[in-house]
């Protein structure tokens, strides 16, 4: 027979986490900015993970002094028009969070929008149409 997994136990980790994860949950419902909006076009998607790729093999500390074109960049929540999920707001994750929206960028094609919390970027919303922000 098969033992369950206690998934309310959880363990000490061994090491500290030194790399961005990347967190798709929580991604906005408005359909302008998230994967399914027309403009979302496959050149668009494969730019999108070759930078995650990038993101998530470099230390985070290291990416955090990146200039913002090849890194991160923090801007005030109050500057950016975006409605978050309401699962996001509710699961307490948004109050744990780093202040602002941090923004990387895919090249000329649009900007991803996320919160950080700890070393889990949540990704919340895909801007290809350069609104949700000035620029």
């Amino acid at each position: 027979s098969q033992s369950k997994i206690d998934l309310k136990r959880r363990k000490t980790l061994r090491f500290t986490p030194d790399r961005l994860a990347f967190n798709f949950s929580f991604i906005t419902r408005d359909h302008k900015y998230n994967f399914e909006d027309k403009s979302f076009s496959k050149l668009a998607k494969v730019k999108v993970f070759d930078k995650l790729l990038r993101l998530s093999v470099e230390r985070y500390h290291a990416i955090l002094g990146w200039p913002k074109r090849l890194g991160l960049e923090n801007i005030p929540e109050k500057e950016v028009a975006l409605a978050l999920h309401p699962e996001f707001t509710k699961s307490l994750r948004y109050q744990d969070c780093l202040p602002g929206f941090w923004v990387f960028r895919i090249s000329d094609t649009g900007r991803v929008i996320g919160k950080i919390q700890e070393t889990t970027f949540y990704v919340l919303a895909v801007d290809t149409k350069f609104k949700l922000y000035k620029h």
